[in-house]
């Protein structure tokens, strides 16, 4: 039986990947120019995993990561804010479910302020009972690590939650963790019926 429901945060919640996405190119090609990162190389190869599994898959550490890590995050905080407004359809959903007796979870592979700004400024942040970001799991996704975090840090059980996840890392992740999984291509597909559907 399913009480518990996980949301992914960007493509899930909240429309970021565009954003999240042109601002990595943005710091790469910044940074280490001759690269030049094209959006089709990182839609293809990199799309929906943490800033810094993008750079190892890159093949880009040390120092050059560190820098590119900073810069990215530095961009992230500075943009963010612009495209974040409240979402009256995220309300609704977070509000009939917390009535409905469900609990919900945030799981993100973005940094933990980044998601606070985000639930904040849609205006559901108060109807969430925990956030794992990727600076609260040994590994980000595609490891189920962190689902496998939120279920320790909360005494969850998988078979009792739904995650809803729409990247292939993202619906690895959440497969592999042992919950039942809800794949989105994208936030237009998170619905209260496509969600109690599932449940």
């Amino acid at each position: 039986m399913i009480r518990q429901i996980v949301f992914d945060l960007d493509g899930v919640l909240f429309d970021g990947c565009n954003l999240h996405a042109e601002l990595f190119i943005q710091a790469v090609n910044m940074i280490i120019p001759e690269w030049g990162l094209t959006r089709e190389y990182h839609d293809k190869l990199l799309g929906g995993l943490s800033t810094k599994k993008k750079l190892e898959s890159m093949g880009i550490t040390g120092d050059k990561a560190e820098e590119l890590y900073a810069l990215k995050q530095k961009l992230t905080g500075e943009e963010i804010s612009n495209h974040i407004h409240p979402d009256l359809k995220v309300q609704e959903i977070c509000r009939v479910l917390t009535e409905g007796g469900y609990k919900i979870y945030c799981v993100s592979n973005s940094i933990r302020s980044t998601v606070e700004v985000c639930l904040r400024g849609m205006g559901v942040i108060q109807y969430f009972s925990g956030i794992i970001s990727n600076e609260d799991t040994a590994a980000p996704k595609p490891s189920p690590e962190p689902y496998l975090t939120l279920f320790r840090a909360h005494g969850l059980r998988a078979e009792e939650c739904l995650i809803v996840e729409d990247s292939p890392f993202g619906i690895e992740s959440a497969t592999k963790s042992g919950g039942k999984v809800l794949a989105v291509k994208d936030c237009s597909e998170v619905t209260l019926e496509n969600i109690l559907g599932a449940i």
